[in-house]
């Protein structure tokens, strides 16, 4: 089966260049098309919508929606996803940050948007990407589809080589993690030296906001090291 993977950017060129990197070493059969994104959850469905309405997936059999902030950590991912989408429409993981009420909807667990696979005629079927309230980007395909169609990929405690809040997702009970998605990768991308240097002022002086941005940037340049790692093994 042909797959598209449409991965929306948006300043995060560090992110992207390990996103892009993993899919070549471990899925090159993925046909890669990168979407220019802005700020903001509504921008990046809206990019997608563009990518949909574009057609931008050409004619492949599963279109993958995937964040930057992700890197695929096994050649035994896309089998998986080609086999699972043989009996479900869609599948994917559960998001790993948030509260409960983001990652339900009437009782059904909703497929995340950071690594998303789906048959291309749910694609082009799905209403809308927008989110909507406290659900995420992408949120209306499990609700498309109906939870019995949907796989969703519950997230496992991290191992200690990875930062806390990093995401990992391994589909078969017992077995080894397929990806690893950090969240919030756009959000706390390094913003230039000055601004940088005054944040890191004011983390000295005790400002809460300072230095919860510097843990996560802390996180995101963690994250960069053990993926590359990985890919480059």
């Amino acid at each position: 089966m042909t797959a598209v993977a449409l991965i929306v950017e948006y300043q995060t060129p560090d992110l992207l260049a390990l996103c892009l990197a993993s899919l070549k070493r471990f899925a090159p059969e993925i046909r890669a098309v990168v979407v220019a994104g802005e700020e903001g959850a509504d921008a990046h469905a809206a990019a997608i919508e563009r990518a949909r309405a574009s057609g931008l997936h050409g004619d492949a059999d599963i279109v993958i929606l995937l964040d930057t902030d992700v890197v695929i950590l096994s050649d035994k991912w896309f089998p998986w996803v080609v086999a699972t989408l043989k009996c479900a429409l869609a599948t994917g993981g559960l998001r790993h940050r948030g509260d409960v009420t983001q990652v339900f909807y009437r009782g059904q667990l909703l497929l995340h948007a950071h690594c998303l696979a789906m048959r291309r005629s749910v694609f082009e079927a799905v209403p809308a990407f927008t989110a909507e309230r406290s659900w995420d980007t992408a949120w209306q395909v499990t609700r498309h589809i109906g939870a019995e169609s949907a796989v969703v990929v519950p997230v496992m405690p991290s191992p200690d080589s990875w930062p806390d809040r990093v995401g990992i997702y391994a589909p078969l009970r017992g077995g080894k993690p397929y990806w690893a998605h950090l969240g919030r990768g756009t959000s706390f991308r390094p913003r230039g030296p000055i601004r940088e240097g005054l944040r890191r002022v004011a983390a000295a002086c005790g400002s809460p906001r300072a230095k919860k941005i510097l843990s996560y940037q802390q996180d995101r340049a963690a994250f960069l090291k053990k993926g590359w790692e990985i890919v480059r093994a």
